[in-house]
């Protein structure tokens, strides 16, 4: 019985034994492979740090023959080395046999062989013999095999080491290595293929040996190694030369573009039947490279393996794929290089309205980048996905679905070569728009620009011609069939029309320059915006403004897009764009004066001079002529009728709104002169910062108005203006003539009467102009008082608003006043402030404000500041100025005062908040020695 048991023991066991060992054989334990992380296009690791490469794809090839798991460890190549050494790894990928390397490993099959090469700078001559090389370092990868295959050949030569490829080539490219040692088709970045391929032409370079990528493993593993060539005996010929062929192309190790593209969407991109590539795109990019001069190769694949391709280094750009919102592929849009429309298409029977579909099945592929908008649209039908457009045509044939959406081309195009095209139908109320990028990896960005700078070369005709062969569905073309004086790229072809439709603003009447006739958008800039855009094919609408600020802050805030006659100034720089100058603009005046003709600035001090608010030269008026009395007017017709009243000597604009304004009006009374001052002022179109691509453009139609041009223009609009003054005038002498002999009685009793009426006014107006001053001033100093400062600040805050420039309030309050008072009396108190108000008046600009608020407490408003530090000094100069000795009754005083500082907008925007800030720190002040004194 015990031997029984003990058999049936023995045998459980060897059950069990042999269960272990079939589960064992069955789940075979992954295979470990050292691997070069920088050695392209061979073995390396890419932007998203995953193992790539020719050798790579062998070895996932190999895992899925022997249905044995790989997992990569790479590393720099002397660790990939040490970690097959050490027993981190199983397997290298792959290594040249050399005898160092024989007495250490042993090697696997053949897997590739490859040409090593010496590239030799363009200026040194091509060595006969590496003889000819001695007098330079070689740059080399440390324990790369041609180390070993160098020095067999010759002794004497010397080596510059580096730890891994980039540090190599970082050294080449920074020509601090004139030879390097490197593998045929080693460049993966393009943005530095061209320049190493310039600096070491290939015709220049010296072969070293052919050689050959072996795996290679620790001799005491001879499993392993059977195993290993098992694997890659079993791998097709065919194959392995396809995987070559993917990195390599069948030209192989030239230094080309290789662009990756997906097969099957005629006439865009697919593959003739000679095996080359044809289409639209591949047409476009043959011409981008006969306009570079660099080699194009191209690699064709699915819409995810060509993506793919990108991604893994195989290529250096996508052809066009079409990117949105919902189509991320993580790559960089170099350029956009079409656009397609794609449309609504039902069988037999033309749709007569969406209300069709409803509850009915509709047809898209699921990577159409317009998906969420063809659900908005049709959000009462089935919405169903098929791969292909060839699938959509069929199942629509069988009736499993109503109508499908596609792009029109495409459609086109299997419709034609399957002699279908009149049993479809577009519906014409349904297309969405989809831009084609061209795409390359994101650290590529210099590659980047040099791809769109290619694209910029191609002209708008010559992007029509390669359409029209193609596209044969004019609707779906993008690009004109002519161009004008300018011709257009097809990346600033897309610029407008990502742009869409441009807002004018003009003044509504500011002749000749532009004006509202007719409820129409008239005069010389309207001339100038027409020709802009009809040369760019821009959709214009237009919006009338009565005042010149007005339009200017319409144009800031982006209410319109575009306004001309705009002065290009450093305050405007950030807030607008600027086209060239395109138009004379100079400077002038109207006054009552008639016997000068020419007028500078200085000429005008103290003089009332108006000026249309929101014109640039504002600014420049109050800070280098404070003298000058300004007024604000709203437009130019305002400003020349305050001349003409009496309210304003001068009135500064443009000369030819000037003197269009004179012919228009009765201002028989006053004279136009030049202001030398401005003379050279020259016109600009702004354009809002949403749409300031658009000014390169613009620019290249500006230039192409000759003088001529502008002649005619200008003679249009002057004489136009001329006849419009002649027939007011003709209608207002008509008029005038019925009413003179009404008016000519009325004057003769009136001139009687007017004569005792003449003192009244008189006496009235100095009556009314002494109780105005004494509302807004001071009784005793004469200063402003608190009234008016409030005024004055409401301005200030206005127009530095406007100009984002600083103002600053100072607020003075006089130490030991009541003592004063107390000693000397009233009368002497008030002789005291009288002396400190002139004092502090003779402290300040004349464009700046000194008031009393009451009692001993003053307000200066310091217009315009560039800083703190300037605000500082004049209020140590009040206080200075305050401190020197003076008489009063008899006794030598001086004065002194705590001084509170606000500064606009920093410390407020308001009047309350910036005098409630200064007073503030003046209480501070008072305690801290007098000084000015402000927070920081």
């Amino acid at each position: 019985m015990k031997t029984i048991t003990c058999l049936l023991l023995a045998f459980l066991a060897m059950l069990v034994s042999s269960a272990a060992i079939s589960s064992e054989v069955d789940a075979k334990p992954p295979i470990v492979i050292a691997m070069s992380n920088d050695t392209y296009p061979f073995q390396f690791v890419d932007e998203n740090n995953q193992p790539s490469g020719l050798l790579v794809d062998i070895w996932l090839e190999w895992s899925k023959q022997t249905n044995t798991q790989v997992i990569f460890k790479p590393t720099n190549w002397v660790d990939s080395t040490s970690n097959l050494d050490n027993g981190v790894a199983d397997v290298h990928m792959g290594m040249a046999k050399t005898t160092g390397r024989a007495e250490l490993y042993q090697f696997g099959p053949q897997i590739l062989n490859f040409q090593s090469f010496l590239y030799i700078n363009y200026q040194l001559p091509k060595p006969q013999t590496l003889a000819d090389l001695l007098p330079y370092k070689i740059g080399v990868v440390r324990g790369a095999a041609q180390i070993a295959l160098l020095q067999k050949q010759e002794p004497r030569l010397t080596f510059s080491f580096y730890d891994n490829r980039t540090e190599l080539l970082k050294a080449v490219i920074n020509g601090e290595v004139f030879v390097f040692v490197s593998l045929e088709g080693f460049l993966r970045e393009s943005q530095i293929n061209n320049t190493i391929s310039v600096q070491f032409p290939k015709e220049n370079r010296k072969s070293i040996a052919k050689m050959s990528f072996y795996p290679a493993l620790l001799k005491t593993n001879q499993e392993l190694l059977k195993q290993i060539s098992a694997g890659f005996d079993a791998i097709p010929e065919n194959v392995i030369d396809s995987y070559v062929k993917q990195w390599l192309g069948d030209k192989r190790y030239q230094n080309d573009i290789v662009i990756a593209m997906q097969s099957g969407v005629g006439p865009y991109v697919d593959i003739g039947a000679d095996d080359l590539p044809h289409g639209l795109l591949v047409d476009i990019w043959k011409l981008w490279s006969e306009k570079t001069g660099l080699p194009i190769r191209f690699v064709a694949g699915n819409m995810k393996q060509s993506v793919d391709y990108v991604k893994r280094g195989i290529a250096d750009v996508h052809l066009g794929y079409p990117e949105s919102a919902s189509i991320q592929t993580g790559l960089n849009r170099a350029h956009t290089i079409y656009q397609v429309t794609s449309r609504l298409f039902s069988y037999q029977h033309p749709l007569k309205s969406l209300d069709e579909l409803k509850g009915k099945v509709v047809g898209v592929a699921p990577t159409s980048p317009y998906l969420t908008d063809l659900i908005d649209t049709l959000p009462d039908s089935e919405i169903r996905f098929y791969s292909s457009v060839s699938k959509m045509i069929e199942v629509a044939k069988k009736g499993e679905i109503s109508a499908f959406v596609a792009a029109g081309a495409w459609t086109q195009h299997h419709l034609l070569l399957n002699q279908s095209w009149d049993l479809f139908h577009q519906f014409a109320g349904v297309e969405f728009k989809t831009d084609m990028y061209v795409l390359n990896r994101n650290k590529d960005v210099g590659f980047s620009a040099r791809v769109a700078a290619g694209f910029q070369q191609i002209s708008l005709a010559e992007l029509a011609a390669i359409e029209r062969k193609w596209m044969l569905n004019p609707d779906d073309r993008i690009y004109r069939e002519q161009g004008g004086m300018v011709e257009l790229t097809a990346q600033q072809q897309q610029i407008i029309n990502n742009i869409g439709p441009i807002k004018v603003g003009y003044l509504r009447d500011w002749r000749p320059m532009e004006f509202e006739l007719d409820g129409e958008y008239s005069g010389i800039n309207s001339d100038i915006v027409n020709i802009v855009a009809k040369e760019l094919d821009l959709k214009v609408t237009t919006q009338a403004f009565d005042e010149w600020q007005t339009l200017l802050d319409a144009l800031i805030s982006g209410n319109v897009d575009m306004v001309a006659s705009v002065a290009q100034t450093a305050e405007r720089q950030g807030q607008i764009g600027f086209s060239v100058p395109y138009w004379p603009s100079p400077w002038g005046l109207v006054t009552q004066y008639s016997n000068i003709n020419v007028f500078g600035l200085d000429e005008l001090s103290g003089q009332r001079v108006a000026v249309v608010e929101g014109y640039h030269i504002v600014r420049q008026l109050m800070q280098q002529y404070p003298d000058l009395k300004l007024v604000l007017v709203p437009n130019s017709q305002a400003g020349l009728q305050v001349v003409s009243e009496g309210k304003a000597d001068v009135f500064i604009d443009k000369v030819v709104n000037l003197s269009s304004g004179l012919r228009n009006g009765d201002y028989t009374s006053l004279k136009m002169s030049m202001l030398v001052d401005f003379a050279e002022q020259r016109s600009h179109i702004g354009v809002h910062l949403s749409k300031k691509a658009l000014l390169p453009l613009m620019n290249k139609v500006l230039a192409t108005i000759d003088p001529e041009t502008q002649k005619n223009i200008h003679q249009k609009w002057v004489a136009q203006t001329i006849e419009f003054g002649r027939d007011e005038y003709h209608k207002q002498l008509q008029f005038g003539l019925v009413i003179f002999v009404v008016l000519m009685l009325v004057v003769i009793v009136a001139l009687f009467a007017i004569r005792h009426l003449r003192k009244e006014v008189d006496r009235r107006i100095a009556a009314e102009t002494k109780m105005a001053h004494f509302a807004k001033h001071d009784s005793l100093t004469q200063l402003p008082n608190r009234s008016l400062i409030e005024d004055r600040l409401e301005q200030a805050i206005l127009l530095h608003t406007r100009t984002t420039a600083q103002f600053a309030v100072i607020f003075i309050d006089l130490d030991g006043f009541k003592l004063i008072n107390d000693q000397f009396g009233h009368h002497a108190g008030d002789d005291f402030l009288v002396h400190v108000s002139g004092v502090l008046k003779d402290g300040i600009r004349r464009s700046d404000t000194i008031g009393r608020l009451g009692g001993d407490e003053f307000v200066v408003i310091l217009n315009d500041i560039k800083d703190i530090k300037s605000v500082y000094e004049v209020a140590e100069a009040l206080l200075a100025g305050l401190a020197q000795p003076f008489t009063l009754q008899g006794s030598e005083l001086s004065a002194s005062a705590s001084i509170g500082i606000a500064v606009f907008p920093k410390d407020g925007d308001s009047i309350d908040g910036l005098l409630k800030i200064a007073d503030k720190q003046m209480y501070r002040a008072k305690h801290s020695g007098g000084r000015a004194y402000r927070s920081q």
